[in-house]
């Protein structure tokens, strides 16, 4: 995701964690950059995101829609997906 370098990770952290589905156990961010391709004032974060019910096996369209309802959360606070 890219976002404003004044949008604290926490903000996004917490926002995806609201809104997150059950059987998304955790989001974490691992990557931070900064540099060419990602445009000045902006920074560039990875997370990870576990998916898991230890009840059965999730669905394609379980596992997308939650990857969907995340972006979402996320773009409302200005992130922009980073192609």
């Amino acid at each position: 995701l890219v976002v404003d370098e004044k949008l604290p990770v926490q903000v996004l952290l917490d926002a995806m964690n609201n809104e997150k589905a059950y059987f998304v156990t955790e989001i974490t961010l691992f990557d931070v950059y900064r540099g060419k391709g990602v445009e000045e004032g902006k920074k560039s974060l990875a997370f990870r995101v576990l998916l898991q019910d230890t009840e059965k096996t999730l669905t394609d369209f379980e596992i997308e829609s939650s990857v969907t309802r995340l972006t979402d959360v996320s773009q409302r606070l200005g992130a922009q997906l980073r192609t």
